[in-house]
């Protein structure tokens, strides 16, 4: 295993932030650690840009899709109980699907299907190969009638997760299940499973398996009014004018109400230290400090490749995600996972678990270097996102002799 030189990261605070923070972010923070043990920090910025308050290692942040592992270790958590099986399937704990068609051709009012090729199991739940798809793919009559239904599945919900539910009954898969990989509400859909399970929330499921044993106390569905200060306000791409423009205010965000449906796939707010909690007990296998969260196998098999025959995103998967820059990526059992470094041009370690969130946040788990990286930034439709994630791979890892 290589070290990190210190003096050598500090590239990351010269080219990187200055870089994205000039012409692109409000602002933005990144928290490296090796050996789980912190490394480096850097800031800059804003995080609410119109009060001029800077960005700094308290600030809480919308994290998106970076939920999304979180749902996944805790469906772990049941799996090691007993409690569901990656083969089960989905109609086990959600009997209103038994009968769910695929699409085959029409449009959203009038449209022809299919039966499935065999039904959706828990597995393809976990690796978004479920044929269900998020309403804002904008590719198909399926994303249409998830539109039309109000399937937005988010922050602020009026609808509960059995009301989803029955929506979705009636919309068919875009794809019989195990198929294709195509990115969707499948990990809210587990969220609503843990509930039914534990017949618990969602948060109070999150709280008991992670946030509290982990002190990871400022992670969150809905931002508590005492911290409402620390919350960052989050800004959207202005592709006509350039730069940014505020797209959610923190003193007036929906994430200041408690929905009727906590997102599972995307609805926590966290701060950089918090979420680096939650890395480490990942790189340390399940264990940190005393605490277990999983058992080491269990933590390795979901954080493992599990597209058959070894192929990679950009052969297996739908819209974005089967373009070059996937070449090299499978999918585990709730994030991205490097099956192939060269074949995916970036400097990176085979087995590094990783995931991002729409507002540009993003996390790695490197196994070989015993590296992890959360970068933190609030910019929702930011063109250059995944340029700027290479680039932090690349100026980390150079940091490296």
């Amino acid at each position: 295993m290589s070290k990190i030189l210190p003096k050598k990261l500090n590239y990351l605070n010269k080219f990187l932030l200055d870089k994205y923070i000039t012409e692109h972010l409000p602002g933005s923070s990144i928290l490296i650690s090796q050996n789980n043990e912190e490394v480096g920090y850097f800031e800059k910025g804003f995080m609410d840009v119109e009060r001029e308050k800077p960005i700094n290692r308290n600030t809480i942040f919308r994290i998106y899709s970076m939920t999304k592992p979180i749902t996944s270790v805790c469906i772990m958590s049941l799996f090691e109980k007993g409690l569901i099986h990656l083969n089960d399937e989905v109609e086990k704990f959600i009997p209103e699907w038994k009968n769910l068609k695929v699409y085959e051709s029409g449009d959203k009012n009038n449209f022809k299907t299919k039966s499935p090729n065999r039904k959706m199991l828990i597995h393809d739940l976990l690796t978004h190969r479920s044929g269900l798809t998020y309403h804002f793919t904008n590719e198909t009559p399926v994303d249409e009638m998830y539109r039309d239904k109000g399937i937005m599945i988010a922050q602020g919900d009026k609808l509960g997760p059995d009301e989803y539910i029955k929506l979705l009954a009636d919309i068919p898969l875009e794809f019989s299940p195990g198929k294709h990989f195509n990115y969707s509400i499948s990990t809210d859909i587990l969220g609503f499973i843990i509930e039914r399970i534990t017949n618990k929330t969602l948060f109070e499921f999150f709280k008991e398996t992670i946030l509290d044993p982990l002190d990871m106390n400022d992670t969150f569905f809905t931002i508590p009014k005492e911290k409402k200060e620390r919350f960052a306000s989050c800004y959207v791409c202005d592709a006509k004018n350039g730069g940014y423009k505020l797209s959610d205010d923190s003193q007036s965000s929906a994430f200041s109400n408690t929905p009727k449906s906590f997102s599972g796939g995307g609805g926590l707010l966290s701060t950089i230290d918090d979420y680096m909690k939650f890395c480490n007990m990942l790189q340390n296998k399940g264990t940190i400090n005393g605490t277990t969260i999983l058992g080491k196998k269990t933590t390795e098999l979901m954080m493992s490749n599990q597209l058959e025959k070894n192929v990679d995103l950009s052969q297996i998967a739908k819209g974005r995600w089967s373009e070059t820059l996937f070449e090299g990526i499978g999918f585990s059992l709730g994030g991205s996972v490097v099956i192939d470094p060269v074949r995916n041009k970036n400097i990176s370690s085979l087995g590094e678990f990783a995931w991002g969130g729409a507002a540009g946040t993003a996390f790695w788990v490197d196994p070989v270097e015993k590296i992890n990286v959360v970068f933190m930034t609030q910019i929702m439709n930011f063109l250059e996102r995944d340029a700027l994630r290479s680039e932090l791979r690349t100026v980390v890892n150079q940091s490296l002799v």
